[in-house]
């Protein structure tokens, strides 16, 4: 995010002062619709109440998309022939609609308690090319944070939304406490990428109570800050009604991505809003060193942008 390898890989920067924010069409502090994605894992309930949090504060619907488990086959399975495939297929669909059963409850029953206005249940095969579809007309995305070398049905989902989807995606962490998003901390160095993950975040920074904006290693890039880096950004976040506070470090030769994990702990955040660097390409993605660290590691939730 912060580092100078990935601000070269993006050419010189222009001799502008920090970019203007702008929104589109619609309030910008406003969210119409969330999209969450669960599977059958045991923090599904901890994901869903995080989202339902959000949609509560936000007036905004909730659409939860269920991936469905990849049915387990035992050894006996796997020689079943004739009426014997007939009842493996029924003992799987049994054991699926239990599963689906349980998460939708917990769905039903979260709508219910936080009074969220419109809310769709929708359930997909992992195997389903229309998987992503449901987060390119969102608001905003919630999904579980990967962990490196976990095995995920289907592999790669939060990496491939992160980077192709268009839309802010909030990652959530394994074992993570949902809670109100209060506090926040913004990773700022003035690029595109940045730019665009403060503007889908504006409405959970318009309700937030105290902001701090996290600048590491200005000097690399002068030009992008202007005269006093952090400034402007401060001066357009102040206006949503919270408290905003710049700090301006060195990483001093430390990874950024954990100066960046390491800060958001110090100010108590609820959140980390930050820009999401890499490409992808047919079978894997490739992400920036800072956006890699805090994608595989954060401890709390991290709203990623590109």
């Amino acid at each position: 995010m912060f580092t100078g390898t990935e601000f070269m890989s993006r050419g010189t920067a222009p001799n502008l002062a920090e970019p203007v924010l702008r929104s589109t069409g619609k309030d910008a502090t406003e969210l119409g619709e969330i999209v969450v994605f669960i599977d059958n894992r045991g923090e599904a309930a901890s994901i869903l109440e995080f989202a339902g949090l959000l949609a509560e504060e936000n007036g905004a619907g909730l659409i939860s998309v269920f991936i469905q488990p990849a049915p387990p086959v035992t050894p006996p399975e796997r020689f079943a022939r004739g009426t014997g495939i007939q009842d493996v297929i029924k003992t799987h669909q049994s054991q699926l609609e239990s599963i689906e059963g349980r998460q939708r409850t917990q769905f039903e029953d979260i709508v219910r308690r936080h009074g969220i206005p419109e809310s769709k249940w929708r359930s997909l095969s992992p195997w389903s090319t229309e998987m992503a579809l449901p987060a390119y007309y969102a608001d905003l995305v919630v999904i579980a944070r990967p962990e490196r070398g976990q095995i995920s049905d289907p592999p790669g989902l939060a990496e491939s939304l992160v980077l192709s989807s268009g839309r802010p995606i909030i990652l959530f962490p394994p074992g993570g406490a949902p809670s109100r998003v209060r506090r926040i901390v913004v990773g700022w160095n003035a690029t595109r990428e940045a730019i665009r993950a403060v503007v889908d975040a504006l409405p959970l920074l318009a309700r937030s109570e105290a902001v701090e904006v996290l600048i590491v290693d200005y000097q690399r890039q002068r030009a992008r800050h202007g005269q006093e880096p952090g400034a402007d950004i401060t001066r357009r976040l102040a206006a949503l009604g919270a408290q905003v506070e710049v700090q301006r470090l060195s990483s001093g030769g430390q990874d950024v991505g954990h100066l960046l994990l390491s800060q958001a702990v110090a100010f108590r955040a609820d959140l980390l809003v930050m820009g999401a660097y890499g490409h992808s390409t047919l079978r894997e993605w490739m992400f920036g060193g800072v956006t890699r660290t805090v994608l595989y590691e954060a401890g709390l939730p991290v709203l990623m942008s590109r």
